[in-house]
């Protein structure tokens, strides 16, 4: 492989299945890019590249079609808890090493994707402008005069300039959605509850989501179905409702086909 393919979710996921590539060599070219790129201080934290290589090598020896996010680079908000890995929300004097991943983040390893790091995020997560950090203001993807947007700065950057296929960051008063448009991303925010809040920092416990970034609403939409769940540990978290029954919803179509104009 001579250079580093797209990160859509959906090329990388088929260039696997098809054997152009494994895991492997998206993670070493990746590694190699990042000491190459400019620095938009999008992260706190970059995983050891020993432990994010051992897990590409675990990933390389099963078969592709087995998970569904096999092989995905992703990166984690700092608000988030991911095992083994300081959680600081943005402050130094907060930082707590997390014992155990967050559902979300959980759910989305045993699929398959592959953490490469923490990005950084307005300080607890309260801003809107992506400035608010004692590791310094993060820019623009596009032009670094420009903010980036926030809470979720880092989050969106990362994904943004080509690091990693998809982000997870939370939206309390649109610190998904902000960033997303200063960046040209998706920002998906789900409804509260749909995703598991637990192992998150709170801005609002009561008004908390994790939401994602990614390339494309189809990419964005793969990775929520796969940290979608029902957590009986999260007061917070709704059951998703039961979809309508097949004979009514086409009993219901029928009507208003035959109904008067």
């Amino acid at each position: 492989m001579s250079r580093l393919p797209s990160l859509l979710i959906s090329e990388l996921l088929a260039g696997y299945r098809t054997g152009q590539f494994s895991p492997v060599e998206i993670i070493e070219q990746l590694l190699r890019a990042h000491t190459a790129r400019p620095e938009r201080r999008e992260w706190i934290a970059l995983l050891p590249s020993a432990s994010v290589r051992e897990r590409a090598r675990e990933l390389a020896a099963r078969a592709p079609e087995s998970l569904p996010l096999y092989g995905i680079p992703f990166a984690v908000k700092d608000n988030i808890d991911l095992e083994s890995v300081p959680t600081t929300a943005g402050c130094r004097e907060y930082a707590y090493t997390a014992a155990v991943s967050a559902p979300v983040v959980a759910h989305l390893i045993a699929a398959g994707a592959i953490p490469v790091g923490k990005t950084s995020l307005d300080q607890f997560a309260t801003g809107l402008t992506g400035t608010r950090s004692p590791w310094g203001a993060c820019r623009n993807s596009f032009d670094a005069r420009f903010i980036t947007g926030g809470s979720s700065s880092g989050s969106a950057v990362a994904v943004a300039t080509g690091q990693v296929s998809f982000a997870l960051a939370t939206d309390t008063a649109g610190s998904v959605r902000v960033p997303a448009a200063f960046n040209n991303l998706i920002g998906l925010k789900h409804t509260c509850g749909s995703l598991s809040t637990r192992g998150v920092v709170p801005a609002c416990r009561s008004l908390d989501c994790v939401g994602v970034l990614a390339l494309t609403a189809a990419a964005a939409a793969r990775v929520a179905a796969v940290a979608h769940g029902f957590d009986p540990q999260d007061p917070y978290s709704r059951a998703a409702p039961a979809a309508p029954a097949a004979p009514a919803a086409r009993t219901l179509g029928a009507l208003a086909l035959e109904s008067p104009p």
